[in-house]
């Protein structure tokens, strides 16, 4: 935590000075913090659906005969590129509103001409009464989707779809996840067969289909297969709203209100790379079924809602592939920056004086999850994680104007920037579920491009999203901070994220 505490403790010398020297840097930062959380607050939505036409979205059409085609052996050619002489994308009024109607005749989409990344996307949509071949057998459900974070050439997917994340709509499992060109996700979920499965909504279509069945609580799995709901909150026959939460490396799927799925680390392989998916156009499908959209409408957001929250999964349950960071001593891979030191004993490393910065030498991070845990001896001992800041040298102050904090101190502080949890000072935590002095705590922080987010307990307390966009990369270090009372740290490991 930076030295905020000054203002009533007596710390003498160059220490005070510089701590005051600070607070009057800091003065001018909460003007453009308190805008941007007045931003978020005031967020409007904004329609991409200007209720006359299709202006702002471009139509893409695979082949004329419609169903599903592999471009690399199909004999037909795709129509292509704003090329529609069969009107599968028009509009009309439904139900007395204006409607971008899909006839679902030829497979396809429509294609924002702008990219997105952390929004809150959220459309009405009704089924018409038309079904077309290969879907128009009984056992096949109208099916459509909303695609996001849509990257690539137009029709790479079965020549009909961009690479995508998909929220599928689709009778009985709206909310599902489908792999569209090549991509995977991870989430919590195990793999049955749907017809010993009754009690799931989607029965499949076809004997013998497996599939995955989101489950809250489950263990996170990694697949490139398809991943249906266990609920159907679907009003028959009438307007309902289908909704996408899209923030970092976090996908939630709604329908009337409710989860039906939330997954994470969208991700594909290219050229033996792993590589993340978190932004990119929202593409509307046709897929063999007549359906209409109304209100179609965004806002960007800085963070998931704080009632989503404990629907996020762990973006990595496991320690596979976590390297451990302290060493033998204090000096295996870390040095100490300013002030003070760290001392290790048993494979638990403990703070002196301060304020300064011990930081591991070894590599900079870019995308990764970093865990540990902390004690304090006293209440309100202070300390803090530090992340992606430049080599100090000889500065501890890079740390903290170059790169972020979590912060580790007071779980009831009068200023809620100062709490335990805290991206500090921009965004507090909503809850902090932490133990007694005494006590050990487990944290995780999550930093995936511009995001981070932040477990206490192995509860989600925080996510944020930096609007001064500071470095992608940097180091990790610890805090050393002279309040007299004393912070130890243990069993801190991280591990890259694509």
């Amino acid at each position: 935590m930076l030295p905020r505490h000054a203002v009533t403790r007596a710390i003498a010398g160059r220490e005070a000075l510089a701590i005051r020297c600070f607070i009057l840097v800091l003065a001018f930062l909460p003007p453009w913090i308190a805008a941007a959380a007045s931003s978020e607050r005031a967020a409007t939505w904004t329609s991409l659906f200007n209720g006359r036409d299709l202006a702002g979205w471009d139509v893409w059409l695979g082949p004329k005969s419609g169903g599903y085609h592999d471009p690399k052996t199909s004999k037909e050619s795709p129509l292509g590129l704003n090329n529609d002489p069969l009107h599968v994308f028009s509009v009309d009024r439904e139900a007395g509103v204006p409607a971008i109607h899909v006839s679902g005749q030829v497979f396809g989409a429509i294609t924002t001409r702008e990219e997105f990344e952390n929004f809150h996307l959220r459309i009405e949509y009704k089924w018409g009464t038309k079904k077309w071949p290969p879907r128009n057998e009984p056992q096949h459900y109208p099916d459509s989707g909303a695609l996001y974070w849509a990257i690539g050439p137009q029709g790479a997917g079965s020549y009909a779809w961009m690479r995508s994340v998909e929220c599928n709509i689709m009778q009985k499992g709206v909310g599902q996840w489908w792999a569209v060109d090549g991509t995977y996700v991870d989430v919590e979920a195990r793999k049955v067969v749907l017809e010993k499965e009754p009690w799931i909504p989607y029965r499949g279509e076809g004997p013998g289909e497996e599939c995955h069945v989101y489950q809250k609580g489950l263990p996170l799995i990694t697949t490139g297969g398809g991943i249906t709901s266990g609920i159907d909150p679907e009003k028959p026959g009438e307007w309902n709203v289908c909704e996408v939460i899209a923030w970092g490396n976090v996908g939630l799927h709604l329908l009337n209100g409710q989860v039906s799925l939330a997954l994470v680390n969208p991700r594909y392989t290219d050229n033996n790379i792993e590589r993340p998916l978190n932004h990119g156009k929202i593409q509307l499908q046709s897929e063999g079924a007549e359906i209409f959209f109304r209100k179609v409408e965004l806002r960007p957001i800085s963070k998931i809602p704080s009632d989503l929250l404990t629907h996020v999964p762990l973006s990595s349950p496991s320690e596979e592939g976590f390297a451990s960071l302290i060493g033998r001593d204090e000096k295996d891979g870390w040095a100490q920056c300013g002030p003070g030191n760290f001392t290790v004993a048993d494979g638990v490393a403990t703070g002196h004086g301060g304020m300064g910065l011990w930081w591991h030498t070894r590599r900079a991070y870019t995308n990764f999850v970093i865990r540990g845990e902390w004690l304090q001896e006293q209440p309100i001992a202070d300390s803090g994680l530090f992340v992606r800041f430049p080599d100090p040298g000889q500065d501890p102050w890079k740390a903290v104007r170059e790169g972020h904090e979590m912060e580790i101190g007071d779980p009831h502080p009068a200023k809620p920037s100062d709490t335990t949890g805290s991206i500090y000072p921009f965004s507090p935590p909503v809850e902090v579920p932490v133990k007694p002095p005494g006590k050990w705590n487990a944290y995780e922080l999550v930093c995936v491009g511009h995001n981070y987010s932040v477990r206490l307990n192995g509860q989600l307390v925080n996510t944020w999203t930096d609007p001064q966009k500071r470095s992608l990369a940097g180091y990790v270090g610890i805090q050393n901070y002279n309040d007299g009372k004393t912070v130890r740290h243990r069993n801190l490991r991280i591990k890259p994220l694509p």
